[in-house]
């Protein structure tokens, strides 16, 4: 397994993830009563990964501003492939 081999599976998870995502955003907008915050996939690179992230409409907007960042669970960073730029207690945001 090569290092850019590596990389790009871990991007491909991300994004498929971040696909997920924006699709439970778009439908979860059209409920009358959304609570604060709401339960997001996490958007590790672990294609295996089922956890989830809790964030508001507003965090996960903030988030996926830049395309190249994604919210991820604490400690779900794979620091040889990206860095965390932001985040809180309940979530970490990685490019």
């Amino acid at each position: 397994m090569t290092w850019d081999w590596r990389q790009r599976r871990i991007a491909k998870n991300e994004t498929s993830f971040r696909d997920i995502n924006e699709r439970l955003e778009q439908g979860l907008r059209q409920v009358r009563h959304t609570p604060e915050r709401l339960d997001f996939l996490c958007e590790c690179g672990d294609r295996g990964c089922e956890e989830l992230v809790s964030l508001s409409f507003e965090e996960y907007e903030a988030v996926r501003s830049d395309s190249r960042r994604f919210a991820v669970v604490p400690g779900h960073v794979f620091p040889e492939a990206e860095r965390v730029v932001g985040g809180t207690e309940r979530y970490e945001v990685v490019e």
